[in-house]
């Protein structure tokens, strides 16, 4: 087992430990400091600057509570746009800039960037401040603690990569104190033993998606398919594994967190897949983004339109480069034409079996522009594996893991493993252990951080 995720385990348990053991008014006041420490471990500079953005939220909140709170809701959202836009995407407007410039002009142009460092954990806190004062400004009353309100920003196991939650899902279950359960350990140990293994299988995949995105010529056409398969597999089993973690780790304090994947690649069309994908971004962009700006209420054309828009800035929320906005463009139209589609009542629907392939396909197909450096990169591994030649292969064992990974999508899959693993009390023990085993097993030395982490 390597250091990061030891040292995460001995800091959850003694969290947990000392959580439940302090009398219930100190209880808050540890998961803020704890917090503070879990997130201080990975930059301290930005430790003031984070509460400091905390203070400013909950202060907002309470005059936006407010009759004439329209204008207070404007500027805190504002702000808290500004602050990400400057972080995350000033350096690289600045680049594609001095490009243009260079473009346009034909002098070479490149008065560098400003070297900004990315705070861990901005894009989604950015959006938690964003929900909490909207549905203030929509009728929800704001939060009096400001204690409460720093633990339900700063709650360490959704902290860097999300549930991103909403105040509604999380502030009330700070309100009511509750009793310790043994049953809390039954159900949060399943979670992080999943968690783990989701991430030490995607990390075994990392460094053959690794050398084909670099070398893309090296390898042969299929062999660059089921790079771009292992890819969408290692990047689901590092989100999920993280999600499960996360879910894990606040269950043993009692807490709930919403859950964001259901089975996303048996989806048989993109709409599907947005509902099963990364759950509680899919409906902070419709319920923050699509549904304000009009939503399918103004027309088919505006309806298009409004999709695009959507999935463009999710796109862009991702991360500050032109795969990004590509990789959004790409799933805008996708939701558009499936719209088109089923309006259509000449046009025969396919059957589920061709429908999931060509979902998963283009699913695919266009996380290369996720993963790829640029557009060069993107550009160039699709031509490759669009082009029929020969070449190297990925190793056996990823090609049996692809294999694997595409078959579990059947749906019976989950039940099937209930009967077999899950319907007694010895098999439960006897997989909980064999996957604790693997676990530790198949863990690297060295495992590269979660991807969301970029995010």
């Amino acid at each position: 087992m390597n250091f990061v995720t030891l040292g995460y385990v001995l800091f959850l348990l003694l969290v947990v430990g000392v959580y439940w053991v302090l009398p219930t008014r100190l209880r808050h006041w540890w998961l803020l400091a704890t917090s503070l420490f879990f997130y201080g471990t990975w930059n301290i500079v930005y430790v003031p600057g984070f509460l400091g953005l905390i203070a400013f939220n909950w202060v907002m909140g309470r005059y936006v509570a407010r009759p004439d709170g329209r204008r207070a809701m404007i500027f805190a959202v504002s702000a808290n746009l500004l602050l990400l836009g400057l972080f995350k995407y000033l350096d690289w407007v600045l680049g594609s800039t001095w490009s243009l410039v260079t473009v346009v002009t034909g002098d070479e142009l490149d008065l560098g960037t400003l070297g900004i460092i990315l705070p861990l954990a901005i894009s989604f806190v950015t959006f938690t401040f964003v929900a909490y004062i909207v549905d203030i400004h929509r009728g929800r009353a704001p939060e009096p603690s400001p204690l409460r309100f720093a633990v339900f920003v700063m709650f360490f196991p959704h902290l860097v990569a999300g549930p991103i939650m909403r105040a509604r899902e999380f502030l009330p279950q700070l309100h009511h104190s509750r009793p310790f359960k043994g049953r809390l350990f039954v159900e949060a140990g399943p979670l992080i033993l999943s968690g783990m293994l989701k991430k030490s299988m995607a990390d075994l995949l990392a460094p053959t998606v690794a050398d084909a995105m670099a070398n893309p010529a090296r390898f042969s056409t299929i062999g660059l398919v089921v790079a771009a398969i292992a890819f969408t597999f290692q990047l689901y089993l590092d989100f999920a594994g993280y999600t499960d973690i996360a879910l894990g780790s606040a269950r043993l304090m009692g807490f709930r967190l919403p859950r964001n994947f259901d089975w996303p690649y048996r989806a048989t069309n993109m709409a599907d897949f947005w509902k099963k994908w990364h759950i509680t971004l899919g409906r902070w962009l419709r319920d923050y983004i699509y549904f304000p700006i009009g939503g399918s209420r103004l027309g088919e054309a505006r309806a298009y339109a409004n999709l695009m828009f959507t999935m463009v800035l999710a796109g862009l929320w991702h991360g500050a480069g032109w795969t990004f906005i590509l990789w959004g463009f790409w799933q805008g139209v996708a939701l558009c034409w499936y719209r088109w589609w089923k309006k259509q009542p000449h046009v025969p629907h396919l059957p589920v079996w061709a429908a999931w392939g060509v979902t998963f396909a283009f699913v695919v197909i266009v996380r290369v522009f996720f993963v790829a450096d640029d557009l060069d990169h993107a550009v160039r591994y699709l031509r490759e594996m669009f082009t029929i030649h020969g070449g190297a292969m990925p190793a056996s064992w990823v090609i049996v893991a692809v294999l694997v990974g595409m078959a579990a999508q059947w749906t019976g899959f989950a039940d099937a493993f209930r009967r077999i693993a899950l319907s007694g009390p010895n098999r439960r023990l006897a997989t909980y252990g064999v996957t604790f085993a693997l676990v530790i097993f198949l863990l690297p030395v060295v495992a590269p951080a979660f991807i969301y982490f970029e995010f």
